[in-house]
């Protein structure tokens, strides 16, 4: 999937910022007046980022069913977010009264804040595209954003289903720029054509077709209808955790090397499976989120949509250096 993102510190960011919603609205699909109540609700938190954020970053996030807007920062954070969301409330002037109407405006709504540290809303709208349902136990969002100075993000992922298994992968493309955006778009470009093939033969095929381009490190999770199991093949340096209800975790390590250098230090890629309920959670991010994030203590931001939460970990643990992109699977207890 592609999307965009855009650092808001001024002014000028906010019409930028519209503009972007505004081509991701349109080819989504929505209707000329979701058209507009999204640019409106994008105008609303690209202006709260700019008034009272810190290091505040929009994301816009087109997926096969819906367009996410995701608003993220490094502080203040809301003391009493209830109270942030009632017309009328306002704690620097007008805050209170634009969240209140981007949550009439979008026809999904979630906020995570913690005081002193941050906070990440999400607004999303469902397009009018007749879409086959996905896993309906199973929920799916992410964030990507370009390295600075770069139009392309040069990460990718995709979720793609058939004959009841559900693939999701990530994909880092070499580098940064166009050249690394279309590595890593040929390798999700196998599991968008063939969902139910395997993670170590979609991992087998992006290899051998990867051609004359970069190469990229790629991770591959994947789910089953009746089997209450993740499977997960990588390549490369992808951080990949699964956080289980009982808030217990475990880092899946994927097989070192390059997809599409065919140089995996002679190792044998095997498939991991674990253990999956609706309580557990899958976190997967390239290299461009810093790993020093830990399960411990995020029982509270777990708990939101999986959108809020790559939103809330490339806002609060992107480089902002590099290319980065996070992708969250949940079971549906789990949020």
């Amino acid at each position: 999937m592609t999307g965009g993102a855009l650092a808001v510190t001024s002014p000028v960011h906010v019409t930028q910022a519209r503009q972007l919603a505004s081509r991701a609205a349109r080819n989504a699909g929505l209707s000329d007046a979701d058209v507009e109540r999204v640019m409106l609700a994008t105008v609303e938190l690209a202006t709260n980022l700019v008034k009272y954020a810190t290091e505040g970053l929009l994301v816009v996030m087109p997926a096969e069913d819906r367009l996410d807007v995701i608003a993220t920062d490094r502080g203040p954070g809301i003391e009493h977010v209830p109270e942030s969301l009632r017309d009328g409330f306002s704690t620097t002037g007008t805050l209170g009264v634009g969240l209140g109407g981007i949550t009439r405006m979008a026809d999904e709504f979630d906020i995570f804040s913690r005081y002193g540290e941050g906070t990440t809303v999400l607004a999303r709208w469902r397009t009018t595209a007749q879409v086959t349902p996905r896993f309906p136990d199973l929920r799916i969002g992410a964030a990507l954003a370009a390295a600075p100075g770069e139009s392309t993000c040069g990460d990718s992922w995709v979720a793609a289903h058939a004959d009841g298994v559900l693939t999701v992968a990530l994909s880092d493309g070499l580098g940064h720029g166009p050249d690394a955006a279309a590595a890593s778009r040929a390798a999700t470009a196998h599991v968008a054509a063939r969902p139910a093939a395997s993670p170590v033969e979609l991992l087998a095929a992006m290899d051998a077709d990867m051609g004359p381009r970069r190469g990229a490190t790629v991770a591959i999770a994947q789910f089953r209808t009746g089997r209450a199991t993740v499977s997960f093949s990588g390549v490369g340096n992808s951080a990949v955790r699964l956080i289980r209800g009982d808030g217990s975790h475990e880092t899946f390590v994927s097989t070192p090397g390059i997809v599409g250098r065919r140089q995996r230090s002679g190792r044998r890629m095997l498939p991991l499976e674990r253990p999956w309920d609706d309580r557990s959670l899958l976190v997967m991010h390239t290299d461009g989120v810093s790993e020093r994030w830990t399960p411990a203590g995020q029982a509270d931001v777990f708990a939101h949509d999986p959108a809020t939460v790559a939103g809330w970990l490339l806002g609060t643990y992107g480089r902002h250096r590099d290319d980065a992109c996070v992708v969250v699977v949940s079971g549906i207890g789990s949020t």
